[in-house]
């Protein structure tokens, strides 16, 4: 809950903006060990990005030097009765040290905008089909496959991982 600002975790945790932060222009360090550090940090990062009202939120964006990150995968089929898009909730999970196994060549183009960077939106051009393994938090290797929009969700977060912003990708 946000009473009179920031909460606990935001003050723990504070989100790191701009470009130029040294933060999010690292390849970040991959997790040896799922401890129970890793999984108190896990539940952590998902609470800020429900606290934030954001569908991901990546390690490094609020400055730990972690491969993890925290997904939100939405239903976006579904239109209300002023034919708006409803982001139905089909899965929340953090990922640790993804890796991408397979990426489709055809590629779509849609508006991206980040937490770190406010106020930009830019179109991004990225696969429209992914399949990724990473770590759960309890130590075990999952394979997941996504498309369209969570699987730019995904693929934006990576990039995080490795220093990447989305504005690097504009042509």
């Amino acid at each position: 809950m946000k009473l009179f600002g920031k909460n606990d975790l935001q003050k723990k945790y504070p989100l790191v903006t701009g470009k130029d932060q040294e933060i999010l222009r690292v390849v970040c360090d991959p997790v040896s060990k799922v401890t129970s550090e890793i999984k108190q940090f896990a539940a952590d990062i998902q609470q800020l990005m429900r606290d934030y009202e954001w569908v991901w939120l990546a390690a490094p964006q609020i400055g730990i030097n972690h491969r993890m990150a925290a997904i939100t995968q939405r239903d976006l089929s579904n239109k209300d009765a002023d034919g708006n898009t409803k982001w139905e909730l089909l899965d929340e999970f953090v990922i640790i040290n993804p890796k991408i196994l397979a990426a489709s060549e055809t590629l779509k183009i849609d508006n991206e905008a980040c937490l770190s960077l406010p106020g930009l939106k830019w179109d991004v051009a990225r696969p429209h089909k992914i399949t990724i393994q990473y770590l759960w938090v309890d130590g075990e290797t999952h394979i997941h496959k996504a498309t369209g929009f969570n699987a730019r969700v995904i693929l934006h977060e990576m990039d995080h991982l490795d220093g990447i912003l989305f504005i690097d990708k504009l042509a």
